[in-house]
């Protein structure tokens, strides 16, 4: 299948960059230092991402003229090394809760049922948890229906509480969470001896990729039925606000993806299953350059040709619809498949973080692994091995033999030239643990899972 390189209009993105080169002072350098001009061939523009432009310039030149527009501040969550300040215009704003009801009227049918959403991700100025509660709280505040908000941010034990309090008087239960920390919120929930209504929950997730296996369990704990979803992510960040975000539809063409690597591959994946984002913000035109995913889109701090060094291909939905049989007329789909500088190199093969999470998490291994881990590559007489600390989930025995092999063949799966390595190469020391090419270590829960209650978000490639 044809990928796109762009979704969006060019025309209105010239027009950012012209406005940017007289408003933005910071550009206006970065253009010169590049012998540029606004008016250049598109593909001419320099690119630009936090090392080569943001972190270069004070916040004072990075603004554009309209800064007095600003109803907020928001922070990125610091994860590349230092946070930046995004202003948040009003104009970009106005129709924020409309666009999130309309969604959750779709996704959740709110206004059939009495809702409690749960913002349990870290608040204060990070985008995360601050955009959530303000955005649902001025919804709320509107609706003709019943909708309460309850914003605790990462504090898992009075998100537990409060499930339990509101059970009795809601339909359904928002739990607005990163996907590691839905793991741990259940496990200290049975470890307490509190039994939470799963079939009462629901999620949105942002901030982190996930396995679909692991949608699918939280389908088969909440008894739904096939048509029933429990489960939707948002694709954003800090940089960019919301950019895309999953349907049924989108989530249909992954559960197929996942299960079928023919279809996966016929849509042009070889190794892992991304997740299907419609583009969300019709402002925004973004390009994949060298299979990296470029912004470009007036805000408080224009984004210019803005290298967000995810992985991306981009699709025309009416050429991928047919597998889903669905012929709603929907955006086009971003299919990120995990950050581009999260990746290790183990005997020149790449084991990116996006490869990492869906073998940490496979079917297999669920019984004894929480999904949670550090990975690095480490150096051993003169040999390159892949360490892995793993959480195992609370009681039971640790199995690192059970482990070593359900991972060698989950990792195979997802990236074939790791597989074809272990064949021909490294499975000769597999009845050595101290020269196996995964070097496993055990950590028992909540030892990882404790950060979910401290950490915006989980960063587990060293």
């Amino acid at each position: 299948m044809n990928h796109l390189l762009a979704i969006g209009s060019q025309e209105t993105a010239r027009q950012v960059v012209r406005r940017a080169a007289r408003e933005v002072s910071a550009y206006q350098t970065f253009l010169a230092e590049h012998d540029g001009s606004p008016d250049d061939p598109w593909e001419r523009l320099p690119v630009t991402d936090k090392t080569t432009y943001l972190s270069r310039f004070p916040f004072s030149e990075r603004v554009g003229g309209d800064f007095a527009n600003t109803f907020t501040i928001f922070s990125s969550s610091g994860s590349s090394g230092q946070p930046f300040y995004w202003p948040q215009l009003k104009d970009g704003h106005a129709d924020s809760a409309d666009k999130l009801r309309q969604f959750l009227e779709t996704a959740f049918r709110i206004r059939e049922r009495k809702t409690l959403a749960i913002v349990g991700l870290a608040l204060g100025s990070w985008i995360g948890g601050d955009h959530f509660s303000w955005v649902l709280k001025s919804m709320a505040v509107r609706l003709p229906y019943p909708f309460a908000v309850f914003s605790p941010g990462n504090k898992h034990d009075e998100i537990i509480a409060m499930i339990e309090s509101a059970t009795p008087f809601v339909d359904q239960i928002i739990l607005f969470v990163c996907p590691s920390a839905i793991g741990h919120l259940l496990l200290r929930a049975r470890q307490n001896g509190r039994t939470l209504p799963l079939t009462k929950l629901r999620y949105i997730v942002i901030g982190e990729p996930f396995p679909e296996s692991m949608r699918g369990q939280l389908h088969q704990e909440a008894g739904a039925p096939p048509t029933e979803p429990v489960m939707f992510s948002i694709y954003g960040s800090a940089d960019t606000g919301v950019l895309g975000v999953e349907s049924p539809a989108s989530v249909a063409l992954r559960q197929v993806c996942h299960v079928d690597p023919v279809v996966r591959a016929g849509l042009g994946f070889e190794t892992g299953t991304p997740h299907f984002f419609h583009l969300a913000d019709p402002t925004a035109y973004i390009e994949s350059l060298a299979g990296e995913l470029c912004v470009t889109k007036w805000q408080g701090v224009p984004l210019l040709r803005y290298n967000l060094h995810d992985r991306v291909e981009l699709l025309r939905w009416s050429d991928v619809r047919q597998v889903v049989q669905n012929h709603d007329e929907l955006p086009d789909l971003m299919a990120i498949l995990g950050r581009a500088d999260r990746c290790l190199i183990l005997c020149g093969t790449n084991l990116t973080e996006f490869m990492l999470n869906e073998a940490l998490r496979c079917p297999e291994l669920q019984d004894l692994l929480t999904g949670l881990y550090r990975a690095a590559i480490i150096f051993e007489e003169g040999r390159q091995r892949l360490d892995l600390t793993l959480e195992f989930r609370n009681g039971v025995a640790v199995d690192l033999d059970r482990v070593y092999r359900g991972l060698v063949r989950a990792l195979g799966q997802v990236q074939p030239e790791f597989r074809d390595d272990w064949q021909n190469i490294y499975r000769q020391w597999d009845d050595d643990p101290a020269r196996r090419i995964l070097r496993l270590q055990a950590v028992t829960w909540p030892e990882l899972s404790h950060r979910t209650e401290t950490d915006i978000k989980q960063r587990a490639v060293q």
